[in-house]
């Protein structure tokens, strides 16, 4: 099995939090 690091960052305070967890779903989705 390969493994994989995710590493999601958001650089703005103005952007959603929510952001994130959408990074690791997309990631998850893709991976």
């Amino acid at each position: 099995m390969t493994r994989v690091a995710l590493y999601a960052r958001y650089s703005d305070e103005k952007q959603r939090s929510a952001s994130i967890e959408d990074q690791f779903r997309i990631s998850r989705e893709q991976a």
